[in-house]
């Protein structure tokens, strides 16, 4: 059994947010601030809503679950950073 912390919040029967946000916040908040964008805590939220809604890919993704949720967040760092269309 994986010892990511991430990897026992999606393996869960339901998701336990009180334990994903823990898990996942400070490889989000990193990736935040890596990545330098505005709003990190509405970053967060959005790849943690996202984890939660699409969970089910996650297991049919056979990824580990940090890297599924890198990939998530990654998607939602490129919205995050793409300029305001005119």
């Amino acid at each position: 059994m994986s010892r990511c912390p991430l990897d026992a919040c999606l393996r869960l029967s339901t998701i336990e947010v009180p334990l994903l946000v823990p898990a996942a916040a400070p490889l989000l908040f990193a990736l935040a601030r890596r990545h330098a964008l505005p709003d990190p805590e509405e970053f967060t939220y959005q790849v943690l809503n996202r984890v939660v809604q699409e969970r089910d890919c996650w297991f049919r993704s056979d990824l580990p679950a940090r890297a599924w949720v890198c990939g998530l967040a990654m998607q939602v760092a490129q919205v995050h950073t793409r300029p305001a269309s005119a």
